[in-house]
């Protein structure tokens, strides 16, 4: 089926369907390939300003994350060895070595300082895994921005030579 005016269309841009979506095909001119030559431009810009987000600022956080794991991991430890001394506390009143009345305050006493340590251990663990969270979060950015400047470098490339001529 032709349609009325179609004659007059060269057949490198007829299509099936009429005038209506065709594609010339042919050599791109120079605007096109300032036209290419500009989108990969703005999209190494893009790129580069995506990198440069993701790691504004980041060592200085995961030095701060470092120092808060290190600080967690002290307390943890401290708070483990208070736990193992209301613990020995606990075994010398139960041992009937003091006297009953000493005996009781000895307990209760252990008891309390094993209940204060198991607390400060539960903050410390989790001090420590905010920290430890805190890092992998870090290392996930500088891999996204490792990605951006690749992206950066790619599209700089195809600036130089928007349709990959072969020289």
């Amino acid at each position: 089926m032709v349609t009325p005016g179609l004659a007059t269309v060269p057949l490198a841009i007829r299509t099936p369907g009429g005038i209506g979506g065709c594609i010339i095909r042919g050599m791109p001119d120079e605007a096109d390939e300032l036209i290419l030559k500009m989108q990969h431009l703005e999209a190494q810009a893009r790129a580069q300003q995506q990198a440069r987000e993701k790691q504004g600022g980041d060592a200085r956080v995961k030095s701060a994350a470092q120092r808060l794991a290190l600080e967690a991991r002290q307390e943890l430890a401290q708070a483990e060895a208070a736990a193992r001394a209301a613990a020995e506390k606990e075994d010398r009143a139960r041992s009937g070595t003091p006297g009953t009345l000493e005996a009781a305050d000895l307990l209760a006493q252990a008891k309390s300082e094993a209940q204060e340590a198991r607390m400060r251990a539960v903050k410390a663990r989790a001090r420590l895994q905010f920290a430890l969270d805190k890092m992998d979060e870090l290392e996930r950015r500088e891999w996204e921005a490792l990605q951006a400047e690749a992206r950066a470098e790619a599209h700089g490339q195809l600036a130089e030579d928007p349709l990959f001529k072969k020289e």
